[in-house]
């Protein structure tokens, strides 16, 4: 596994981005300010992104709790 590998589903954010791999849904987390990173889901979504990188089996929670954190903060 690596940070290049892709979601089974990508996903389109309501600003015409798509996030369809790890290393693009890292760099959203990243691009995030501070105080949006540190809150739960990102913070959960950040961990099992990086599991994710190492365990093709933790992939589609990671993407699980991308979607649900984009949802909470209204970008899909």
């Amino acid at each position: 596994m690596s940070w290049e590998t892709k979601f089974w589903r990508p996903i389109k954010l309501k600003d015409g981005r798509t996030i369809a791999t790890l290393a693009d849904a890292r760099m959203l987390i990243m691009e995030l300010p501070p105080d949006h990173q540190s809150k739960r889901d990102w913070e959960h979504a950040s961990e099992l992104l990086s599991r994710a990188s190492r365990l093709i089996s933790a992939i589609d929670y990671a993407l699980a709790q991308v979607l649900r954190a984009l949802r909470v903060e209204g970008l899909v």
